[in-house]
């Protein structure tokens, strides 16, 4: 099986556990760190920055819930898995306020275990694909919008350059433009001339960012020959339509050693061609970094010089037109009408293409999607993107509806969406979001426009499918998450149910002796009434009178065992803890007592009662409440006993004290033995489940843990006071009603 590919923080103090936890984790998780304790498990987050953190509870120095505490002061997502011996509910739940991803109760099933883990490395390996396929994104974004951006710089070039032509003023602005959008340090145009009918190029613009040293003055750069060493490669590679790019340090000599003298990192050199002719070539310099020029901003930059050797071409020609104009001026006056209706017609022409040209521009500027343009709910112009969304070629797509490619579910909502009444009064239209035929996701957004002096619709489209996913994949997430919290506290309601009922099968087991005391007097009562009565008979007879007093005294012991029997029958059954009502405490002990009164006896210890002679009242489940007795008072007789164990003293009374009484909010029940007392160094764990000084047969330690939780249930507080080898005192506290 492939290993987990996720780090993990395991953090339990007990060594023998760790290291059974070690041995089984390693085998499926590719990197384990191991904690001591609390504090240890922090540092260890601190410095390692785990996946997944698998945490004990309760541990020296500091305990799990606060290391997830001061975790989550660091990391609100951070994923944390908490394991503890506790069964009840409220440490779950102080888990999950916490922020907590699962919860284990120890022992912890190894398949268990591995399955709440492997969850846990299934969402975190989801997380991670997801934070990739975002960073690509992200990535992919600012390569479009660099890209973008220098399409932006292209667009107001080639403005420049036809609206005032190829001279000094709108070359260097252009320049400056095209260097601020690009980030480079130097762009610079090299132009091809003759000397002696031999061909050469020499530079005669440049524009350098703020602190780069400017070379239009270089000697060097000045009337290259076409047949230099450094330069015939080049010369080569540019007539050929073919860019010269790349590191300075990846360049042959002798063109390495002159680009290294400029300073110059990476360089992209692109040809400016004129009517078909190598004209000269623009450049571009990076001194700061080795840079690798994106094909999309090659794409853009080539179609700049592109439009530059268009603008050439045209102050060419107007050149020419200049100087056959000034050879023709005898003849101007002859053709002056015609070229004054030239010249409206030209400057009609102009004003129509100018409008033109801003609508495409429009366009242009605004294709960070998708982008259809409809008119009469036509599709009637595409951009490149949406045929990459669609899947479709423009042929395909023009001509028809924009419900031809959506799925039916949305036809009604894409309809009434674009309404042709409302165009000339919304402007600008809310998202929508549709799925089409091809199961993309897309989110329109529309602008009413006005095209050929109609009403139409430019819609920006995005293709949102990756985020769909990403929101269903969550939702299904949360969804079993929830679940997953519902199915927990289900299963540790039932445990803790459990192991009450089984705190009350021991203390019926540690009673059978008194109970059976209990039965067996009556018992022998009725054996002897019987006898009685069968002598009497036999011997001299018996009267109504004296066998009526007989049977009543017989009907008294039954009566006595029933009230025994069905006692421990509703005591010992499993009780509904949500069952609450207002019961006399006074009554609950006088019910513990009856089952363990003579047990006490047969220990000749001695118990005293101080009870108030007024009922005392409390809501809860009175049966849970007799359990914490019986607990108190066999846990009180088993210390006395023990005591026996280290005192030779005859003198010594067995003794075990009963308090009932009240104060203004609660009503107060202490049990106080003179048994062997509780250590100091553990008085602080004897309420934690399956914590015991006793062996294993005298008990499991769920008692004062069951205890503790039942009289939490009824709003009350439970304390033990102690001093070894003297004395132990159990103080109730419950809400009087």
């Amino acid at each position: 099986m492939e290993k987990l590919d996720i780090s993990l923080l395991l953090v339990e103090d007990d060594k023998v556990i760790r290291s059974i936890y070690e041995q089984i984790l390693s085998k499926h998780i590719n990197k384990i760190i191991i904690a001591v304790d609390g504090e240890d498990g922090y540092n260890k987050y601190l410095e390692c920055k785990p996946d997944l953190i698998l945490s004990d509870i309760k541990m020296p120095v500091m305990n799990g819930l606060d290391m997830v505490k001061k975790i989550r002061i660091d990391d609100k997502t951070q994923r944390i898995i908490i394991m503890s011996a506790y069964g009840e509910s409220r440490f779950f739940l102080k888990a999950i306020e916490a922020g907590v991803k699962g919860f284990l109760v120890k022992p912890v099933e190894t398949d268990q275990l591995l399955n709440v883990i492997s969850e846990q490395a299934n969402d975190i390996l989801l997380e991670k694909r997801l934070n990739i396929e975002a960073l690509k994104r992200h990535a992919a974004e600012l390569e479009r919008d660099k890209g973008e951006s220098i399409l932006q710089a292209l667009s107001h070039a080639t403005a420049i350059f036809f609206r005032y032509g190829v001279n000094d003023e709108s070359v260097n602005n252009v320049l400056k433009l095209v260097g601020d959008r690009t980030n480079v340090s130097r762009v610079y145009i090299f132009k091809n001339h003759e000397i002696d009918g031999k061909e050469h190029i020499s530079q005669i613009y440049e524009w350098v960012a703020k602190g780069i040293i400017a070379q239009i003055n270089n000697d060097e750069l000045i009337s290259i020959p076409l047949s230099d060493p450094m330069f015939i490669w080049w010369a080569d590679r540019m007539a050929n339509h073919k860019n010269v790019m790349g590191i300075t340090d990846n360049f042959e000599e002798p063109t390495k050693s002159v680009l290294s003298s400029q300073n110059i990192e990476s360089v992209l050199a692109i040809p400016i061609f004129v009517k078909d002719s190598w004209w000269g070539f623009i450049g571009f310099d990076d001194c700061n970094s080795k840079r690798i020029w994106t094909d999309a901003e090659i794409n853009a930059l080539e179609m700049l010089a592109f439009n530059l050797g268009g603008a050439l071409y045209r102050r060419e020609v107007e050149e020419d037109m200049t100087r056959l104009n000034a050879s023709l001026e005898e003849r101007v006056w002859e053709r002056t009408k015609d070229l004054e209706q030239e010249v409206e017609e030209r400057t009609i022409a102009e004003n129509l293409l100018r409008d033109s040209e801003e609508k495409y521009r429009l366009i242009y500027e605004n294709a960070n999607d998708g982008i259809l343009l409809v008119m009469n709910n036509t599709i009637q112009l595409v951009n490149p993107k949406i045929i990459e969304i669609i899947g479709l070629l423009p042929k395909d797509i023009i001509g028809k509806k924009i419900l031809d490619f959506v799925k039916a579910e949305y036809t009604s909502e894409v309809s009434s969406y674009f309404v042709e009444e409302a165009i000339d009064m919304v402007d600008e239209k809310s998202e929508l979001q549709v799925q089409i035929l091809n199961e993309k996701w897309l989110e329109l957004k529309s602008k009413s426009i006005s095209w050929d002096l109609k009403p139409a619709y430019l819609i920006f489209i995005s293709d949102i499918t990756k985020r769909k996913i990403a929101e269903n994949e969550l939702q299904e997430l949360n969804w079993n998450l929830e679940k997953r919290i519902k199915e927990e506290i289900s299963r540790a309601n039932i445990q803790q149910q459990l192991l009450v009922q089984k705190s009350k099968l021991e203390s019926i087991g540690e009673l059978t002796a008194g109970l059976a005391h209990e039965i067996n007097q009556p018992l022998g009562g009725l054996s002897m009434g019987l006898d009685n009565i069968l002598f009497n008979t036999s011997e001299e007879g018996v009267d109504a009178d004296y066998l009526r007093k007989k049977i009543d005294l017989l009907f008294k012991d039954i009566e006595r065992i029933q009230k025994i029997i069905e006692h421990v029958r509703l005591f010992s059954r499993d009780q509904d803890k949500s069952v609450i009502e207002k019961i006399s405490i006074n009554e609950v002990l006088e019910n513990a007592l009856s089952l363990v009164t003579k047990q006490l006896v047969s220990h000749n210890i001695n118990l005293k009662i101080n009870a108030s002679d007024d009922m005392l009242h409390t809501f809860g489940n009175k049966f849970r409440l007799e359990q914490v007795i019986l607990n108190l008072l066999s846990n009180a007789m088993q210390a006395i006993d023990e005591k026996l164990k280290f005192i030779k003293s005859d003198t010594f009374v067995k003794q075990i004290i009963i308090n009932l009484s009240e104060d203004n909010s609660n009503v107060i029940l202490t049990v106080t033995d003179n048994g062997i007392g509780i250590k100091e160094s553990i008085i602080s764990k004897i309420f934690n489940p399956f914590f015991t000084t006793k062996s294993e047969k005298k008990g499991t330690g769920l008692g004062l843990s069951i205890s503790y939780g039942i009289i939490s249930e009824m709003n009350g507080v439970i304390d033990v006071e102690s001093k070894e080898g003297e004395f132990s005192k159990v103080t109730i506290l419950l809400p009087k009603k």
